[in-house]
């Protein structure tokens, strides 16, 4: 059982924001219409931390810059990528574009509590993340977005009150964006799950290999701009 609570650790948080989108889905007088608005609008923030995760995990495994330029490396990406919800923000006029992010944030990263950070395997870990991620997003994007998905509890009475504007997939038919972030989040969890089981050994060096040289040019592109 002791062995078993990595996984559970790092794979919870994601499971509960499946929760929290299916929940939405099947009965979204629960939550309700403000809260259902926040979940159709927290996939493109996800979108956001998925992509800074690969950031992050070239710097991480970048093991000949040092740790206090490592540190500031982070700091700066992190200011960088939190502009993006404070541009919801500002533009909603409500702060739960932050509140989404920090939680999407320390979800994406959970799993390195379980692991030393600058371990050879965990940074084949944040590469495997990183693709897994990457292709859930997409392939789910794209698969919820044909399939004649059911509205469950999203009835056109319902979506009325959402007050959505503009138009697309997911404003036209908001229950599509509740099942992917159903099914996305649910496919995190299970990746973080078994990724968080046994250390892979024979692979690993591949995705470090990948991921120092992220880290690398983003070193020299840090030199360079203050050499300039």
């Amino acid at each position: 059982m002791r062995s078993s609570l990595p996984r559970w650790f790092a794979a919870l948080p994601d499971a509960l924001t499946a929760a929290l989108f299916l929940v939405a889905w099947i009965a979204p007088q629960i939550p309700g219409p403000e809260q259902v608005n926040h979940l159709l609008d927290t996939m493109p923030i996800e979108f956001i931390v998925m992509h800074s995760s690969l950031i992050y995990a070239g710097i991480s495994a970048s093991t000949q810059m040092p740790r206090a330029r490592r540190l500031s490396l982070l700091a700066g990406m992190t200011l960088i990528y939190l502009l993006f919800p404070l541009g919801f923000a500002i533009a909603d006029g409500a702060a739960w574009p932050l509140f989404a992010f920090g939680w999407l944030f320390v979800s994406r990263f959970m799993h390195i509590w379980t692991h030393p950070l600058q371990s050879r395997e965990e940074t084949a870990r944040m590469g495997l993340l990183w693709v897994a991620s990457a292709l859930a997003y997409v392939f789910g994007a794209a698969i919820t977005a044909k399939l004649p998905l059911p509205r469950l509890g999203l009835t056109p009475e319902f979506v009325a009150g959402l007050h959505l504007t503009g138009s697309g997939e997911w404003i036209e038919r908001p229950w599509t964006a509740l099942a992917f972030g159903t099914l996305y989040f649910a496919l995190l969890a299970w990746t973080k799950y078994g990724l968080s089981g046994n250390t892979p050994q024979t692979d690993a060096a591949a995705p470090e290999s990948t991921l120092a040289r992220v880290g690398a040019r983003l070193q020299s592109a840090v030199q360079g701009r203050s050499r300039s």
